[in-house]
């Protein structure tokens, strides 16, 4: 399945079949740690590059 090829890659599939495109799971996992820490406007990027590298 194309899905699960994509995924092995580190790619997540825009659609369950068919995906024509796809998001780096990477990127996907970075913007969670932005995001997590989006409540403190100051700080928020330099720490989730932090978060993003440690994990």
């Amino acid at each position: 399945m194309v899905a699960q090829v994509l995924v092995n890659a580190g790619l997540f599939p825009t659609a369950p079949s068919q995906p024509h495109m796809a998001v780096s799971i990477d990127l996907l996992a970075f913007y969670r740690s932005l995001f997590e820490r989006s409540c403190d406007a100051i700080n928020a990027l330099a720490s989730a590059l932090h978060t993003h590298y440690v994990r």
